[in-house]
């Protein structure tokens, strides 16, 4: 049946009606989205892109703000991955800003995240690189990857040490230590009264060596007693005393005898006086190189005891060189 004029005038008017509003509703989106103002930013990432692609979203503090515009590597470098953002005009990107890839939900979604920058931070201009960082997703994933890495090499080289010829020398040295091991407690064993005589002389060495540290140190104290006595203020007043007396008998012998004779007796009065000082330079001296003596002999009688303490093993096998020059 052919369609009359009233359905073919209201099937015209519905088409144009339908067109216009297509038509009205493309040109306001479209429109809109070419009047709207964007800032272009770049973002180098390390490695990889993270999953992020062309018209991911790019979020800051959780609130979206832009997208992703492309994604290429760096002509430069191909371990770089550039990342090409628009955001919305004035959105608030300072110098401390940090975008990091991460999943915008539990579908797998990427996006990029930023976040971070205070308002007294420098604000970045568009066409400026906002600084990037590793997620935490990357950061164990890649700890995850180099764990596995070290644990694929320790079983290479267990796989390494297990094998059959390790495992034969292995077996064949623990067969040697345990024949050594065997071999010392058989010396041990028949050896052992031995020891055990070795160990009595030394500490009856020791016993006596302490009794002869102790009378050498009485000696000590008794030649101090007596330097000190010798050197002290009382003696000395009276070899002064008798330095006067010698003066005195030199004053009488001057004043009964002639000149020659008295040149004479002054001259041998003089020697005996440089005499006895002499002398008794000569016991202070000796009597102070006989105490160093006696100190320097304690002090090896100690050494010679404490060594003894540490290792009577020594009284037998003796002390190497290098042992003697150790202090």
């Amino acid at each position: 049946m052919a369609a009359t004029r009233s359905q073919k005038l209201r099937l015209g008017i519905f088409l144009i009606v339908s067109t216009a509003v297509i038509v009205i509703t493309l040109i306001y989106l479209v429109g809109a989205s070419l009047m709207e103002i964007r800032d272009p930013y770049y973002v180098m990432l390390q490695g990889s892109s993270g999953g992020l692609e062309a018209g991911s979203q790019v979020r800051f503090n959780d609130i979206v703000v832009g997208r992703v515009e492309r994604v290429r590597l760096d002509p430069d470098d191909p371990a770089l991955v550039r990342l090409e953002i628009s955001l919305d005009h004035d959105t608030p990107v300072t110098v401390d800003t940090v975008a990091v890839p991460e999943m915008a939900n539990i579908t797998g979604t990427k996006m990029l995240s930023m976040h971070g920058g205070t308002k007294e931070s420098k604000r970045l201009k568009p066409g400026d690189e906002i600084r990037s960082a590793a997620s935490d997703l990357s950061m164990i994933t890649t700890k995850v990857v180099n764990i596995a890495d070290r644990l694929q090499l320790l079983i290479d080289h267990l796989n390494v040490i297990t094998n059959t010829e390790n495992t034969e020398k292995l077996a064949h040295v623990i067969t040697e230590v345990e024949g050594i091991t065997k071999r010392v407690n058989e010396i041990l064993e028949s050896n052992q009264s031995n020891i055990n005589d070795m160990v009595v002389d030394a500490r009856t060495l020791i016993k006596r060596t302490d009794e002869t540290m102790a009378d050498v140190q009485n000696v000590v104290k008794t030649l101090n007693h007596s330097a000190q006595q010798i050197m002290s203020a009382k003696n000395m007043h009276r070899i002064d005393t008798l330095l006067d007396t010698t003066r005195s008998v030199m004053n009488n012998v001057e004043n009964r005898t002639s000149k020659e004779e008295l040149g004479a007796t002054i001259e041998s009065v003089n020697e005996l006086a440089m005499a006895t000082q002499v002398t008794i330079v000569r016991m202070r001296d000796d009597l102070r190189r006989i105490m160093n003596e006696l100190e320097t002999s304690v002090e090896n009688i100690n050494e010679f005891t404490q060594i003894l303490v540490d290792d009577p093993s020594v009284l037998i096998t003796g002390r190497n060189e290098k042992e003697r020059q150790l202090p």
